[in-house]
């Protein structure tokens, strides 16, 4: 297989679509749209932009939600990821219901299947990755619509209709899990 070496500001290579809910220092639900995240057992690390509204006031209030959702939602993760919280409260903008959650001080959104609660540990901010802010996070808690599990309560992973991202900085698109 040949290659080409490129020059990409950015390499989206395929990670999920997130939906990150929190409470502003007012009150206010807040969302965004983010793709990068991973975790591990009861930690998880979220890739922010450092100028962003929501990294800035979750610095700050500590507490959030990740809302996965699925193909359903993708007009909402358009908007929220394109929309800045300093600008307006997407949750206006949008269908979609902010529902105190259970554990921590922020809004679980109710339309998502998967929800998982969390708790600010750390930020990670380096001169050698300008404008990247890192954060990681303690799991409180996670959350599954019943109709996403089997008998036994464990997850079905056909029932999930994520959305992944991929791009390169410039030109950006969804994929779609097909049915295992």
């Amino acid at each position: 297989m040949e290659k080409t070496k490129v020059n990409y500001e950015k390499m989206y290579y395929g990670f999920p679509v997130i939906l990150i809910s929190f409470y502003d220092r007012n009150g206010v639900p807040h969302v965004t749209t983010i793709s990068s995240s991973y975790t591990l057992k009861n930690m998880v690390v979220l890739g922010f932009n450092t100028k962003g509204f929501a990294v800035n006031e979750i610095k700050h209030v500590k507490d959030f939600v990740i809302n996965i959702p699925d193909r359903s939602l993708v007009q909402e993760i358009d908007f929220c990821g394109s929309k800045s919280g300093y600008e307006c409260s997407k949750f206006e903008g949008v269908k979609l219901t902010p529902v105190k959650s259970l554990l921590v001080n922020a809004p679980v959104i109710q339309e998502c299947p998967i929800t998982i609660e969390c708790t600010l540990t750390d930020v990670i901010e380096r001169d050698l990755y300008q404008g990247i802010t890192n954060v990681l996070a303690a799991v409180q808690g996670r959350y599954v619509a019943n109709e996403y599990l089997d008998q036994e309560g464990r997850l079905q992973p056909s029932m999930l209709n994520n959305i992944l991202y991929i791009g390169d900085g410039v030109k950006r698109g969804y994929r779609y899990m097909e049915e295992c």
